[in-house]
């Protein structure tokens, strides 16, 4: 594992009073530190100041965070505000999700799914951010304002949370009014009075506010995933993505691979009892991306503590690990040792069963285990959302497949995020037949579905890895 070392400095006189352009970051070298087990070879970074982005961009209205020196300086801009619209968005989820099971307020769309006060209140602390460095740019995301105009009382819920969550990084986000909560609601739908014509923009976000809404609800301690999916297209491919996952767990301890995943174990709990701020140093990360500058990790706790300045710190050092898949090349795994990271959700992601005939033909007749009447497959461990894509990409599973129902075909903003962190850190993900994921016609004419012919899709670690799980997956189709 590769890690990065930056250290970002933050301005003592501005902390006690934040205001826009409250952070700044001065060029230091690369320290030559001890994280964890791994040394960093010591490196210049780049100054964050008036970069790259959309063609309305605003940078200085943003703190600046130092960034990788591998992120190309075209594309820093764009991540830097990426990464604080997910780490605010992950600052609203982690209040809202409750401790254990459903205790916030859900409502059902058309197609039963359940939204949350925390699915409208990320979407439009995330949009807001992105809008406002970015307005001439096009948006493309989940939810819509109709239900929260209509009803008063869920958008109070949605403001008081937006507000409490911004309260202490106004230099980030800051709320006039229910109707502004509306509005950038409102940009993910292509409704923004402001704009000349967004939908002419060769630049797309999409978002996910909480993907794995369901995870979500399952509680926090209980291992509850979900994550914010948020991802930038240029000409039809994903070029920065960032996936924040607020409740996974650092590298896997084996005995977290347990269903639900993740869940807390007694001296974390007891740990959060007294742990000032919101994010625990254990768990809680949020996974970066730039097409052909690779995939890293950052811990959303030492985020969080560099730009709050905690402990009266103005010198805080933030590890980004970059990440890599199990090697293909080097590795003592062959893909019938191969661990699978899969959805909780079955009836969605596998309806018909076709994982577990997968898993028996690339582990064979010992590849699954029953327990409580339930078949799974026995190297294997599940969870919500795209942090599945995260985990492959760290190198601790190899396999993922969704397969959802005949004539389903997937949402831009479940893919595109996780596909690029998932290639950048040398994987690989295609549609069942083995072909590329095409993503050259989304935004016309607001498309924001996958092609018709993309009937569900299989990730790996690439390689030899990847060409078995096609043959796998064809073999059964073909019975």
């Amino acid at each position: 594992m590769h890690w990065t070392l930056s250290r970002l400095v933050l301005s003592t006189a501005l902390v006690s009073k934040p205001r826009v352009g409250a952070f700044r970051v001065v060029p230091l070298p690369f320290l030559q530190e001890q994280c964890s087990s791994c040394h960093a070879s010591r490196r210049e970074l780049t100054t964050v100041s008036a970069l790259r982005g959309g063609a309305d961009a605003n940078p200085s209205s943003l703190p600046q965070t130092a960034i990788p020196a591998s992120f190309t300086k075209e594309r820093q801009d764009d991540v830097n505000t990426a990464v604080l619209a997910v780490l605010a968005s992950c600052r609203v989820t982690r209040r809202l999700q409750p401790n254990t099971g459903s205790s916030i307020a859900t409502i059902a769309k058309q197609d039963a799914s359940p939204v949350t006060i925390g699915d409208f209140a990320s979407q439009a602390t995330a949009l807001k951010i992105i809008h406002s460095q970015f307005p001439s740019d096009m948006f493309i995301a989940e939810e819509g304002s109709d239900v929260l105009r209509s009803d008063d009382q869920l958008l109070t819920k949605v403001w008081d949370a937006v507000k409490l969550a911004s309260s202490d990084i106004e230099s980030i986000c800051s709320w006039s009014d229910k109707e502004e909560v509306l509005r950038c609601i409102d940009y993910g739908q292509g409704i923004d009075p402001s704009a000349d014509d967004p939908i002419k923009s060769k630049r797309i976000w999409v978002l996910d506010p909480i993907d794995g809404t369901k995870g979500f609800l399952r509680g926090r301690l209980e291992g509850g995933q979900y994550c914010i999916a948020l991802a930038l297209l240029e000409d039809g491919e994903p070029v920065v993505s960032v996936l924040g996952c607020p409740n996974l767990p650092g590298f896997l301890d084996p005995a977290n691979r347990n269903v639900a995943f993740g869940t807390w174990p007694k001296e974390e709990i007891d740990e959060s009892e007294t742990r000032k701020g919101l994010f625990s140093s254990k768990r809680g990360c949020l996974f970066v991306a730039v097409r052909g500058c690779g995939c890293y990790e950052l811990s959303i706790h030492d985020l969080e503590k560099a730009l709050l300045g905690s402990n009266g710190r103005n010198d805080i050092a933030m590890c980004w690990k970059r990440l890599h898949v199990t090697s293909k090349l080097n590795s003592t795994k062959t893909p019938s040792q191969a661990t699978f990271c899969l959805g909780v959700e079955r009836g969605f992601s596998d309806p018909n069963g076709t994982v577990l005939k997968v898993a028996e033909l690339l582990h064979g007749e010992d590849a699954l285990i029953t327990q409580d009447g339930i078949s799974d497959i026995k190297n294997s461990f599940r969870m919500d959302g795209q942090g599945k894509y995260g985990v492959l990409a760290r190198g601790e599973a190899e396999y993922f497949l969704r397969l959802p129902k005949a004539g389903y075909v997937d949402w831009v903003w479940d893919v595109a995020a996780g596909y690029l962190c998932l290639t950048e850190a040398g994987g690989k993900m295609t549609d069942v037949n083995g072909n590329r994921i095409d993503f050259s016609g989304i935004g016309a004419e607001r498309k924001a579905k996958l092609p018709d012919g993309v009937q569900g899709l299989l990730g790996s670690c690439g390689g030899h890895f990847h060409d078995a799980l096609v043959d796998a997956y064809k073999s059964i189709e073909s019975l």
